[in-house]
């Protein structure tokens, strides 16, 4: 009994074992037919985690022993590159968090709508801006006064978020492109 490659190798029955990303112990019992049609229970435990047994009588089964299961190497780069993708992300949501961390959520959630009235009010001088014209009316000003601001900080946020948005863009491209994992680890934000 002997594992080569992620291949249980039992005489000459050949089981695949699963590519984890962390090592793991591989428990086999030989088992009735009516159980496991193969004979054999194999159970591959990660670290940590409780063990399987096999289901069917034990006295009927019989422990054939224990061996290592190394993890494998491509399932180690891909969690790796899934947690530094993660890590990316979460660092990018708080870049992107922290540009409009000053407004209200409310107000947040209308700035699409402002950017709206705003670019039609610029096309059409009789366009219908029902916020702007209560956002202008609130604060003093004219319509087209408060237009303009709201494409100039609109046209700033584009600039802003698109430097994040592209920023984790390209850390998400070295984190693909990445062979090792000193080079997934390499990848910062």
């Amino acid at each position: 009994m002997k594992i080569e490659n992620h291949t249980l190798i039992l005489g000459e029955t050949l089981l695949p074992l699963p590519r984890l990303a962390t090592p793991a112990t591989v428990d086999v019992w030989t088992v009735p037919t009516d159980y496991r049609a193969d004979g054999h229970f194999v159970a591959v435990t990660p670290l940590g985690q409780p063990p399987e047994i096999p289901a069917c009588a034990m006295a009927d089964a019989e422990y054939l022993g224990q061996l290592t299961l190394a993890p494998d190497d491509d399932a180690l780069l891909d969690a790796a590159r899934q947690a530094a993708l993660a890590r990316i992300n979460a660092a990018c949501s708080a870049a992107l968090a922290a540009l409009a961390a000053s407004y209200p959520d409310g107000e947040v959630t209308s700035w699409a709508q402002q950017v709206r009235e705003a670019e039609a009010l610029a096309h059409d001088a009789g366009a219908d801006t029902p916020l702007l014209s209560a956002i202008a009316g609130a604060r003093g000003l004219t319509v087209a006064v408060l237009a303009e601001r709201v494409q100039a900080k609109a046209a700033a946020y584009a600039l802003a978020s698109g430097a994040l948005i592209g920023r984790r863009q390209a850390a998400e491209d070295r984190i693909a492109a990445a062979g090792t994992l000193d080079q997934v680890q390499e990848v910062t934000w």
